[in-house]
């Protein structure tokens, strides 16, 4: 699978991006009873917060998946890390509570320009026999983020103080950059390769019709200006299967947002323990994900059914963050809730980007990120209203129906799956 040490560092460098971008993605709900605290504000703000940042993260990911098709998956992935680093070390110094949530924008699509660059990248070192595989690393390495964003990262706000913990992951996030730069391979992918061997048996005609189709090619070493073809973006954003991908997508996001976001502030505010114990809690989903995750993908590569196994996950995942409802202050059983979901939802994330880089749209295959950042835009950008939906529903109806209406939500989202062909 990797056989050559360039090939490892280059998976090592961007699970190591993912985890510190996983950091940067949860520190802010982690800490945000800190936050609230020091500006005097409820979970309401809260819910603005994680909602502009679902719009940054939505809203360019079709952008980011056409500049990685015409400048290369590598750089919009470095980009991508250095814009959300960049705004994170500045959301330390904010004033007020919204130029925090305008940051956590920039922050969002810094985040877009990473992830879609990040799957088809590994996609490329493991193999595409591992694309399951490969996916689950991503996912693994974004529980880690998530295990020390929710948990660790609420230990160094209590000691630290809030603003310099944002700070220190800030700084965390722009060493991946360093390290991007240093390990991942120039033009090195085996498409790449395959491209410029194959441009040196091209007559002219060939060249020609090549460069009109708007495909990436490598004549020689030199690189042959890629033109974005919208008939071929066209055939990615109408595909059907991508857009209920998108749907079943936002259902996930949906129930695992809601965990992230919610579920230490839940605790602490409302549960009433101690803010490091809600964190830790809250980290569990994560925990079982990092070991979930590669051996769905693993399982995913040998035994396909896409529909099956995201209906299964999907009725599971929903059915327990509904039951963190139901079960109100019963400490043990909330933990036990979110680590089954936390386990199902690990699949749901795996499987439907690998399904999407995978779906035939008619399109050449510089555009499979646009397909994987399609599909997660039409997710996240689908999810910003979520949060609002939620803080309001706690401040009217209280933490219990807001809880049972987020997995009610969830579920819904799933049904599409029933209708997609494997």
């Amino acid at each position: 699978m990797l056989n050559s040490i360039v090939l490892k560092k280059a998976v090592i460098s961007l699970m190591l991006a993912r985890i510190f971008y996983t950091v940067n993605w949860f520190n802010i709900p982690s800490i945000f009873f800190f936050i609230a605290v020091d500006f005097d504000k409820d979970i309401s703000v809260l819910g603005l917060i994680t909602a502009s940042f679902f719009i940054g993260v939505g809203l360019f990911q079709v952008l980011a998946g056409i500049l990685a098709s015409k400048y290369s998956p590598r750089k919009i992935a470095i980009l991508g890390i250095a814009i959300a680093s960049t705004a994170v070390f500045f959301s330390a110094f904010s004033i007020d509570l919204f130029s925090i949530a305008v940051l956590r924008f920039i922050v969002g699509l810094g985040m877009a320009f990473f992830f879609g660059p990040s799957v088809i990248l590994i996609s490329e070192y493991v193999g595409r026999q591992s694309e399951g595989l490969g996916m689950g690393l991503l996912n693994s390495a974004h529980a880690i983020g998530g295990i020390i964003g929710l948990f660790i990262w609420v230990l160094v706000a209590e000691i630290f103080g809030w603003r310099t913990s944002i700070v220190l992951s800030a700084i965390a996030g722009l060493i991946t950059v360093i390290i991007l730069q240093m390990w991942l391979p120039k033009g090195t992918e085996s498409s790449q390769k395959q491209r410029v061997e194959t441009t040196f048996d091209m007559d002219d005609e060939q060249m020609n019709e090549t460069q009109n189709s708007g495909s990436d090619i490598d004549v020689g070493q030199r690189r042959v200006n890629f033109k974005i073809n919208f008939d071929q973006v066209q055939n990615v954003l109408f595909n059907k299967s991508l857009v209920k991908l998108g749907l079943v997508l936002l259902g996930f996001q949906v129930g695992s947002g809601l965990i992230w976001s919610f579920i230490v502030f839940y605790l602490a505010d409302h549960i009433k323990i101690d803010p490091a114990l809600a964190g830790l809690i809250g980290s569990l989903n994560l925990v079982v994900a990092l070991i979930s995750s590669p051996l769905v993908g693993k399982a995913y590569d040998k035994l396909g059914n896409a529909r099956k196994l995201l209906a299964i996950s999907g009725i599971i995942s929903a059915v327990s963050v509904m039951m963190i409802g139901v079960l109100q202050s019963q400490i043990y059983l909330i933990g036990i809730s979110v680590v089954v979901a936390g386990f199902f939802l690990s699949w749901g994330f795996v499987i439907v980007y690998v399904k999407a880089k995978q779906v035939d749209t008619q399109s050449l295959p510089a555009y499979q990120t646009l397909s994987v950042s399609y599909v997660n835009g039409i997710s996240l950008f689908g999810a910003f209203w979520i949060p609002i939906l939620f803080a309001s529903i706690i401040n009217q109806f209280g933490y219990s129906t807001a809880w049972i209406v987020g997995g009610a939500i969830f579920l819904a989202l799933v049904l599409p799956i029933l209708t997609l062909e494997d």
